[in-house]
């Protein structure tokens, strides 16, 4: 069955409407742990298609895999995007972020920690 050619431009803006809101970038940060110097992360993130969370991970120095999902807590006083990683080694981290544009997401930027349950800390701003 064809579609009408009307139809077409509509859901030609609207596949090119989800792609492009699916925003996907680094945070840069820094690992610090007890005893050792610091060394530059990246965690990455995705945005859903239709925002207020997304995908989060990162690789640390050591080859410890962590990833996990993240909300969008707009209106939180102390932080507006939240996550828990878990490691591929069995530790986890727990991250909170205040962004510049709240409603946004990171793409607007921000500033954060992930504190990692085997000790240490990855500071981020973006």
């Amino acid at each position: 069955m064809a579609l009408k050619k009307s139809v077409r431009p509509i859901i030609a803006v609207l596949t090119v409407g989800a792609a492009v809101a699916c925003a996907k970038g680094p945070l840069p940060g820094r690992l610090v742990q007890p005893g050792q110097p610091p060394r530059v992360v990246t965690l990455n993130y995705e945005a859903s298609v239709f925002g207020g969370s997304g995908k989060l991970w990162t690789l640390l120095p050591d080859g410890q895999r962590y990833a996990g999902k993240y909300v969008l807590t707009p209106y939180a006083p102390d932080h507006h995007m939240v996550s828990t990683l878990e490691g591929d080694r069995g530790g986890s981290m727990t991250c909170r972020f205040r962004l510049n544009e709240p409603g946004v997401g990171p793409d607007g930027g921000g500033a954060g920690t992930c504190d990692l349950s085997q000790g240490g800390v990855i500071e981020a701003q973006f």
